[in-house]
């Protein structure tokens, strides 16, 4: 029997077809999640708005490896998808998430492009959807599963593994209209 499927904020099952924000569970804690530098221009992290009338990027669910038949396109609770954000970037590099160990604290972060020195797993950049309280909670299942949390560094809040797991909701990304 499959896992039960992730829902957007109109109820509707998440799909690798789809574009959704990533958007905190309740209100008055933050914007979206989007990308920013964090010390040289490239790569770009992921970040938390700091504005909450701001959605961030919209991102993208694949199912990651054979976990899923690959006619089954609904995103579902606890399995193993690929996370990407449907968005181009200055870096000119892919937008496809992966946790790395950042240079200068150690602190582990989800971060936007090339993986430079995989790990023996090779699973940097396997995530789950878990439901949790009145939202979900994204987890990092690089080697092994840890909440992905937002930790606050001046005026940036970054997504990586830390505590208490960032609590989210998924809003349907709408077409833009044509100008």
């Amino acid at each position: 029997m499959a896992p039960p499927p992730v829902h957007d904020t109109e109820g509707h099952e998440l799909s690798a077809d789809g574009s959704y924000y990533v958007l905190p569970a309740s209100p008055g804690h933050g914007g979206g999640l989007t990308m920013a530098p964090r010390v040289l221009p490239c790569p770009l992290l992921v970040a938390q708005e700091t504005d909450e009338r701001r959605k961030g990027f919209p991102v993208r669910f694949t199912p990651w490896g054979g976990a899923a038949a690959p006619e089954d396109r609904t995103i579902r609770v606890s399995t193993d998808v690929r996370i990407r954000f449907n968005a181009a970037t200055i870096c000119v590099q892919s937008t496809e998430w992966h946790v790395g160990d950042e240079p200068l604290t150690g602190a582990r972060r989800v971060v936007t492009g090339p993986l430079i020195g995989p790990s023996p797993s090779g699973r940097e950049n396997a995530f789950r959807v878990e439901k949790y309280g009145g939202g979900y909670k994204l987890v990092s299942c690089r080697d092994s599963c840890q909440d992905l949390g937002v930790s606050r560094d001046g005026a940036r809040a970054w997504l990586g593994a830390s505590q208490p797991p960032h609590v989210v909701v998924f809003k349907k990304a709408r077409p833009s209209p044509p100008e």
